[in-house]
């Protein structure tokens, strides 16, 4: 709680963001913050479109390529060059054009058209030949440079020309851009959808760039969050709240410095009640002293009386009770103070015999009947914890079933092993009583420290919610747990202690 005391400013709502009482809330708007890099996109984007479409022009201009309408715009130029030719190759017809030959029968003599454009080129030219054989020998004849026939295809258009030999030669073409070299444009895409492809690849490149930049200014400015609440998480309420040049970011943070106010005044009330508390059972202790040191001196004074030997029994457990109180005194100012407790091992059967013996002598003494089921057996292990701190703490629940226990009422002990809540064995005590039980209250805050208020177990007067709290600290110093309950087969209230085993994994 170091934290909580030493510079902790007069008013904690002082403390704020930007130190003026209330959180800083400038900064630009997150909606903003993502525009911007829509924008970093589109510039991004627009600048790699001139670059290729300047790369484009400048191929273009370079004649690196024939331009999408090439085909049709120089298809009649093409086809008078094939009417003056009797040898076709390559030199006469531009790359922007496939073509295949055929001799005077109709058979394919060369041309660069492959697949499914041969094919078609094929049917084509058989079904010129097949046409033009019908027709009278005078209509046969047509001027040089002029198409024989055109066929439109899904993947290109055909054209029939004649050769001047009179052999036909077929021309595909299509409405895109070309390579104006065969092998350029045979091996790659055509420029059309290489450009289009380019520039697809540039925006994937282009948005995953921006994206990964965007993700870590954005995961770097929510990184605040993780310091917020580390110091949060260590209880460092004085630490100053870091800023950000985000708008929202600066509200939550905003958010996040009321929160911090709040738990700082919330934990400092606690503590200040803890203490007070402590002061209290402390206090508690110290004026025990007072009536311990009369009964000491009075007790002192009568054994210099002459007593009989049933008196001389009665001096004795007076001076047992005044010593045993004494100790209880000592342990209840330890607790207060949070002195740590002297830790040791003890044998669940010694520790059961010191409890035994006490219990009945204590309870014989307040007119109780007292009952012990035992199923230790003789040789049942060590437990961790000092034995004296545990018997007192036993018998702090014993004497609080004496209290509540009607006359005559009957108190039970109950001794045995069982498995442990975390594996290994565990001694298990249980202390029964004849009283009106817990209430519900009781049962969740009747181990809390100077807890008093359970108007339901009746004969509670002088109770000062010592006994239970101070039990349950010294139970779970040793490494176990205290239980609270009410009994299922009748009337009275079961306190359980269960301490793990020696070697076990609580010891």
């Amino acid at each position: 709680m170091g934290g909580l005391t030493a510079g902790v400013p007069e008013s904690p709502k002082e403390q704020s963001l930007d130190g003026k009482g209330r959180p800083s809330r400038r900064g630009i708007p997150i909606v903003l913050l993502i525009i911007r890099y829509f924008l970093y996109v589109l510039l991004i984007l627009a600048v790699l479109f001139a670059g290729i479409y300047m790369i484009w022009i400048n191929l273009g201009a370079r004649g690196d390529f024939f331009w999408a309408n090439y085909g049709e715009q120089h298809l009649e130029e093409v086809g008078r060059s094939i009417g003056r030719s009797t040898a076709i190759d390559e030199s006469v017809i531009p790359a922007a054009y496939w073509y295949r030959t055929y001799d005077h029968h109709g058979r394919p003599t060369g041309g660069d058209m492959k697949g499914g454009m041969a094919s078609e080129a094929d049917q084509l030219a058989t079904d010129h030949r097949e046409h033009r054989a019908s027709k009278p020998s005078e209509e046969r004849t047509k001027k040089s440079g002029r198409p024989l026939a055109t066929s439109a295809k899904p993947d290109a258009t055909y054209v029939v020309y004649a050769t001047a030999d009179g052999r036909p030669c077929v021309l595909a073409y299509r409405v895109q851009p070309q390579w104006a070299s065969r092998q350029t444009r045979d091996r790659y895409p055509n420029p059309q959808n290489l450009l289009l492809a380019s520039y697809g690849i540039a925006l994937l490149f282009t948005l995953l760039l921006v994206g990964l930049r965007a993700a870590h200014v954005i995961s770097s400015k929510l990184k605040v969050f993780n310091q917020v609440a580390d110091d949060i998480g260590h209880q460092d309420l004085d630490a100053s709240l870091p800023r950000s040049n985000v708008l929202e970011i600066n509200r939550v943070l905003g958010s996040f410095d009321r929160m911090r106010v709040t738990l700082k005044e919330s934990l400092e009330k606690t503590w200040t009640a803890q203490e007070s508390q402590r002061r209290q059972v402390a206090a508690l202790a110290h004026d025990l002293k007072t009536p311990l040191t009369i009964m000491r001196g009075n007790a002192d004074l009568l054994e210099e009386t002459e007593l009989n030997q049933e008196q001389q029994s009665y001096l004795d457990s007076i001076e047992d009770a005044i010593r045993e109180m004494a100790d209880y005194a000592q342990a209840i100012s330890q607790g207060s103070v949070g002195a740590a407790p002297e830790q040791s091992r003890v044998t669940a059967v010694a520790l059961r015999d010191m409890v035994d013996n006490q219990a009945q002598g204590y309870l014989n003494a307040r007119g109780l009947r007292f009952e012990k089921d035992d199923r230790l057996g003789s040789d049942a292990g060590q437990i961790s914890g000092n034995a004296a701190d545990l018997a007192r703490a036993i018998m702090n629940i014993v004497a609080n079933a004496a209290d509540y226990s009607p006359d005559q009422g009957l108190v039970t002990l109950t001794w045995r092993l069982e498995d442990g809540r975390e594996g290994g064995r565990a001694l298990v005590m249980t202390v029964r009583d004849q009283g009106p039980g817990f209430s519900s209250r009781a049962l969740a805050h009747a181990t809390e420290w100077l807890y008093q208020a359970d108007s339901s177990r009746h004969g509670s007067s002088g109770h000062h919610g010592i006994g239970l709290a101070a039990a349950r600290s010294a139970v779970e110093s040793a490494g176990g747990h205290l239980a609270l309950g009410n009994a299922t087969d009748g009337d009275g209230a079961v306190v359980t202690v269960a301490l793990p085993m020696r070697g076990d994994s609580h010891s």
